[in-house]
């Protein structure tokens, strides 16, 4: 032990683990350094809205029928990205702040929310560990769950503070609800969240006193909070429509067109073997927990953001932030605590070096993914990596012709267009999905780039005056053959590495072709 603490002492070493942490997290995230696609349909709503003055309830973007009322529930996502990066001027380097000061918030706050609950460094760096390696795949840059992330945060420290007798965090939790109803649909996650707080409030009392309405008597007030969050889901500028949006949305089946919205065991068995032995560990923690209780705080909330993430890939990040608040306290609390801290303690140089290798492959993966540079993918290497691409030399073309009219495009990029070349241009399709679309345009809409049967008339449903094809789909080799071109009255007009761009006959005489393949395509922000 003595050699340990001369070797290095605590604050030291507590620096090194934080080094470590932040390195590999860095390392990570980098990775997602990419412009989210659903970030160019927030702006164009922002931009719309500060033009006309008002929010547009019927949609705008799109050429094809659409929904009424179109409710738009990340639109405070995207007032909040304009704002910083549009109207201050912030640009790229703006967009990449943001991302990294939310992620700062969300794991210092968490690091603070374990402190104050009593873990120690040695409990969270240990469950951060994990935490970071399941979740990492949510900060992306940047999508509207990131600020869910932040909230959920906020939402547990209140609720603790709440849980030692004090009422007034949960009147302070109130007005950030209203915040994040208007920013991410994620909100849910915290009425579930505070839902199961409530019942871990009954179930404790009454286990312990055995009496049913002095239990029901002991979360009247946490009852009430709770029915106001639930009016607080009508505060937005979409009133009560919101509901049955909101509704459908939680309903809605989308394993079949987004394959984050799938169990874990479906994209990634590594990720899901991680999930599931941070479950058995965590089981293990709270079968030694020193203070025996049925009801253990937190453990409710850590096990139903495990099942969802086990339903959903895309809920890994909440459960992992979830798993870094609660699973130091709950290991600090039990008989394993002693026994790990000693082993810690006993191998400090191991612990120390482990950080500092740590960080050093972090910070290099880091440097090499260029964490610092914002990226608007658009080469075709890209996408044979899994990398959505933008048609930016396709759209700056268009831009530069002047064209204005009706496009066909794919459900991935019609958020793109829009952003850059609306009014003059509508779309077909873009990544709101339920927000404006039915799910049966969706299926057309890929249908459609499948070249499935069928595919010839859905442009001729539409009043289409262009198509922006991504070269790898179907449709293009159909397209790309003059009998077929001459039967729908279309021409190449554009092409590059990655897309094609035909437009109507009668139009296409005003636009000579232009061949760009094998030319270096540079994407810009905004």
């Amino acid at each position: 032990m003595k050699e340990s603490k001369e070797f290095m002492p605590e604050k030291y070493l507590r620096f090194v683990m934080w080094f470590g942490l932040a390195g590999m997290l860095l390392g990570l995230i980098s990775q997602l350094n990419r412009i989210d696609l659903d970030l160019f349909h927030e702006l164009a709503l922002i931009r719309e809205l500060i033009n006309t003055g008002s929010f547009p309830l019927t949609d705008v973007f799109s050429y094809v029928p659409t929904k009424n009322p179109v409710v738009h529930h990340e639109w405070g996502t995207g007032a909040i990205v304009y704002l910083i990066t549009i109207h201050q001027g912030l640009g790229a380097p703006g967009l990449l702040l943001l991302k990294y000061l939310l992620t700062a918030f969300i794991c210092i706050g968490g690091y603070i929310f374990t402190k104050r609950q009593g873990a120690s460094d040695y409990a969270f760096s240990f469950f951060a560990f994990w935490a970071i390696s399941l979740g990492w795949i949510g900060f992306t840059t940047i999508r509207a769950q990131l600020f869910s992330l932040m909230f959920l945060v906020i939402f547990l420290f209140l609720i603790e503070e709440n849980r030692k007798g004090k009422n007034w965090p949960l009147f302070v939790w109130l007005p950030f609800y209203v915040a994040w109803v208007n920013i991410h649909g994620g909100f849910l996650i915290g009425l579930g969240l505070f839902l199961i707080y409530i019942v871990e409030l009954f179930l404790g009392n009454f286990l312990q006193e055995k009496k049913f309405i002095d239990s029901l008597n002991h979360i009247k007030f946490q009852i009430i909070i709770f029915g106001l969050m639930c009016f607080a889901i009508i505060i937005n500028p979409y009133g009560t429509s919101y509901l049955p949006y909101i509704w459908q949305a939680v309903t809605l089946d989308r394993t079949q067109f987004i394959s984050e919205w799938r169990p874990v065991w479906q994209i990634n068995i590594t990720t899901f073997i991680g999930l599931s032995l941070s479950i058995i560990l965590l089981a293990f923690v709270i079968c030694y927990q020193e203070k025996r209780s049925l009801i253990v705080p937190g453990t409710l909330m850590v096990l139903g953001a495990a099942w969802l993430s086990f339903r959903h890939y895309r809920h890994l990040s909440i459960y992992s932030v979830i798993l870094m608040c609660y699973a130091p306290i709950l290991l600090e609390n039990s008989s394993l605590s002693p026994v790990l801290k000693n082993l810690l303690q006993r191998h400090k140089k191991i612990l120390c070096f482990s950080f500092i290798i740590v960080a050093i492959f972090g910070i290099s993966l880091a440097s090499w993914n260029k964490f610092w540079q914002l990226r608007i993918p658009t080469a075709v290497e890209e996408h044979k990596k899994g990398v959505p691409i933008y048609p930016a030399s396709a759209v700056k073309f268009l831009k530069e012709k002047d064209f204005t009219g009706n496009m066909t495009v794919h459900f991935n990029y019609g958020a793109y267009v829009s952003w850059n070349l609306y009014p003059q241009v509508k779309v077909s399709m873009d990544s709101r999905f339920e927000v404006a679309y039915s799910v049966e345009q969706v299926v057309e809409n890929l249908n459609f780039y499948a070249a499935k049967e069928g595919w010839q008339e859905t442009i001729k449903r539409y009043p289409t005056d262009a198509i922006l094809v991504p070269n790898w789909k179907p449709i293009e080799k159909e397209l790309s053959q003059d009998d077929i071109q001459k039967l729908i009255n279309f021409r190449k007009v554009y092409v590059d590495d990655a897309y094609t761009i035909y437009m109507r006959a009668d139009l296409a005489e005003k636009f000579p072709f232009l061949d760009n393949r094998g030319k270096t395509i540079v994407g810009t922000f905004p």
